[in-house]
């Protein structure tokens, strides 16, 4: 693939940061100036994919009025019986739990 040059200017902390993380990952700033790159490329193109077809939908009227969209979170927010954080306090109460015995049982095979 071919390459082209380009000059950017940033913050000296940001060129800090980027050199000490590259000279950490063994990489050049320019390796990951491209991942970093790349990766707000895809990020953001997902975004306006999403926000263009949304846009596209609307325009063809495939909407949800406001008022029925909070009516359906209001149904969806609404606790239902033992929903409440409260209700499981003390379900450990009388358990013999701690780090030993949930590594024990996590593994097994393993002393110590």
């Amino acid at each position: 693939m071919a390459t082209e040059a380009f000059t950017v200017r940033t913050e000296s902390d940001i060129v800090h940061q980027l050199d000490s993380m590259a000279g950490a990952l063994d990489r050049s700033r320019n390796y990951l100036v491209n991942q970093a790159l790349r990766e707000y490329l895809k990020t953001h193109a997902r975004k306006i994919e999403k926000i263009t077809q949304g846009i596209a939908a609307a325009d063809r009227g495939e909407v949800i009025e406001h008022e029925d969209v909070i009516k359906e979170l209001e149904v969806i927010a609404q606790p239902t019986s033992g929903d409440d954080f409260f209700d499981c306090a003390g379900i450990w109460e009388s358990r013999e739990i701690d780090q030993t015995t949930i590594r024990a049982k996590a593994w097994p095979d393993q002393r110590g």
